[in-house]
């Protein structure tokens, strides 16, 4: 769920604290999760359906069915492998996926009519409303939007630069097979949509989230990462 401009801004906050070889891979492999889904990288070498690239699984939450990350699934995998800087930024990814959902739907949505698929949506003025899934997705969207603009300007971001390495690496992922021009065409989006598009927010009110809140899920998600990935991995 988090645009590349919140997960790269998780990042720029992750190598501050942890030292890590070839940082620059990192950085670019916790975007490359998202690149055959086709909403950001322009013509990826495919298109993959049904979130498969964020190995999913089903479960519920306040009574709607979600997919997640299954991040287990994923460090049983690759745990012996997270010395790779693309397997360690792929699993980045799917930790900061798996926190941004799992605290979307525990504070903000609650399923209440499953026949008319409605929902109770609580807002970040602490009121709720009833509205359905689309209703409220454009709401989200465009609070996210806003908060990845803030960021933009006021935070540090690391920008991923093209490294012809990254293929030595990504010879360790099993399940999926990036070109040359699937990594170049990501870096040249992030190039022009991100490190060169910073704009004022001209409406910086939120509706579902609260700045802070989103602050804080930051905040949360370098710990995250510190705690199950690096520290506890000895990297």
């Amino acid at each position: 769920m988090p645009s590349w401009t919140i997960h790269l801004a998780i990042v720029n906050k992750v190598l501050k604290e942890v030292k890590l070889q070839n940082s620059n891979i990192f950085a670019l492999a916790n975007v490359i999760p998202d690149i055959f889904e086709g909403h950001n990288t322009p013509n990826p070498s495919r298109i993959v359906k049904d979130y498969s690239t964020h190995y999913p699984y089903r479960t519920s939450i306040n009574g709607m069915a979600i997919d997640l990350p299954d991040i287990k699934k994923f460090k049983n995998e690759y745990q012996k492998k997270f010395t790779n800087p693309v397997i360690l930024g792929y699993y980045t990814h799917l930790l900061t996926d798996n926190y941004w959902n799992v605290q979307l739907y525990q504070n903000h949505y609650k399923m209440c009519d499953e026949q008319k698929n409605l929902l109770e949506i609580k807002l970040s003025d602490g009121s709720s409303k009833i509205c359905s899934f689309a209703e409220i997705q454009p709401v989200k969207h465009k609070d996210l939007r806003t908060f990845a603009t803030y960021l933009n300007n006021k935070y540090e971001i690391h920008f991923p630069e093209y490294d012809e390495k990254i293929f030595d690496y990504l010879s360790d992922l099993k399940e999926f097979t990036y070109t040359e021009d699937d990594i170049k065409r990501t870096v040249e989006y992030i190039n022009e949509n991100i490190k060169n598009k910073r704009g004022i927010v001209q409406d910086e009110n939120y509706q579902l989230y609260s700045k802070e809140e989103l602050l804080s899920y930051i905040d949360n998600s370098v710990r995250l990462i510190k705690e199950e990935i690096l520290e506890s991995n000895g990297i």
